[in-house]
């Protein structure tokens, strides 16, 4: 998307000007109260189109993480996944078999952030294997099933403790990850592999945790649009980007 190219800065004003966009919105959703001097005024109350709406957006989400990828969370696979570790003992195992090639700029995204829907660096326009400044093809998950043989909880466990929260994982990481497992260079170290999924399943869950906050904060503000934290992001919003 072309606002990816802009700088930090012009990305965090863009940011910000497109929440305050939807908090002045909501006010929108206001109910009219009727005159003091003749009625009460009417209770705030969402209609029964915005409650339908919401309740199609939730069942949509929960469908999504129906299909979502879980890195084996509730799965009791962790001993399985165990033993698929055990036989990775270099990136060669993972398809990096040539020479290391340099790190891009670009990270593989979180799965929350569209992650699962972005294309690994190696598909993307203008990458060529063979230009001297190359830089370094990420793993898939189907690419890691394929290598290693696997598949179902076991596998989403290994490659939740590569790729944490990402769709993708990179080399440098693996290579990180693959030494610790082997702190002796021989033996595989059980307790340092789930060391290792603990903290990929808590990136995953931080971010979707994240996202699920944020859109249900959106909806309670068309809702309510008077609730006091939509009133409050508003005026934080509004005094950053006078001082942007």
């Amino acid at each position: 998307p072309p606002w990816l190219s802009c700088s930090m800065s012009t990305r965090t004003t863009l940011f910000l000007a497109a929440i305050a966009s939807l908090a002045s919105a909501s006010s929108a959703f206001v109910l009219p109260t009727s005159s003091p001097s003749t009625t009460a005024a009417a209770p705030l109350r969402a209609s029964r189109k915005q409650i339908e709406a919401i309740k199609e957006k939730a069942n949509a989400e929960n469908s999504i993480m129906e299909t979502t990828f879980k890195g084996g969370i509730g799965s009791n696979a962790d001993e399985e996944a165990a033993k698929i570790a055990a036989k990775i003992r270099s990136v060669k195992d993972l398809g990096w078999t040539a020479p290391a090639k340099r790190r891009g700029s670009t990270r593989p995204r979180h799965r929350a952030y569209g992650g699962s829907g972005e294309l690994p660096i190696q598909l993307k326009a203008n990458y060529d294997e063979t230009a001297e400044n190359c830089v370094e093809k990420w793993l898939t998950q189907e690419e890691f099933n394929s290598l290693t043989r696997t598949s179902g909880p076991a596998a989403d466990t290994v490659f939740v403790a590569l790729a944490k929260g990402a769709a993708y994982a990179e080399r440098d990481y693996c290579e990180k990850l693959l030494a610790e497992w082997r702190p002796d260079g021989r033996t595989f170290d059980e307790a340092k592999f789930l060391a290792s999924v603990k903290k990929g399943r808590a990136e995953l869950i931080a971010g979707w945790a994240f996202i699920t906050s944020l859109n249900a904060f959106f909806a309670s503000s068309i809702v309510f649009p008077t609730n006091p934290l939509a009133k409050a992001l508003e005026n934080f919003i509004g005094s950053i980007q006078g001082q942007l």
